[in-house]
């Protein structure tokens, strides 16, 4: 699969919300699930992907990360959603 760029920046702002505990563990690196509801009709727009980029929380930062925008296959996940990946800075 081809990999893309996009067009503009993408800002996203949400509350982090509680997941299932699994993600971090398992990869070995924190994550945070981004609320559905903060994020509105934005999420349904985005393609579904990996994105890399900074992140800052409580304004502190910017931090490396990567979301994950669409529905996990790893964790047969059945609602679409935000994951973002802190990978140090």
């Amino acid at each position: 699969m081809p990999i893309e760029q996009l067009k503009t920046v993408l800002r996203l702002q949400a509350t982090v919300v509680e997941g299932f505990g699994r993600g971090g563990k398992q990869l070995g690196c924190p994550t945070a699930n981004l609320s559905s509801k903060d994020l509105g009709d934005l999420l349904e727009q985005l393609p579904t992907g990996i994105y890399c980029g900074w992140a800052t929380v409580d304004g502190q930062g910017p931090y490396k990360a990567v979301a994950s925008i669409g529905w996990n296959p790893f964790f047969k996940n059945k609602v679409r959603q935000a994951l973002e990946e802190e990978r140090g800075g």
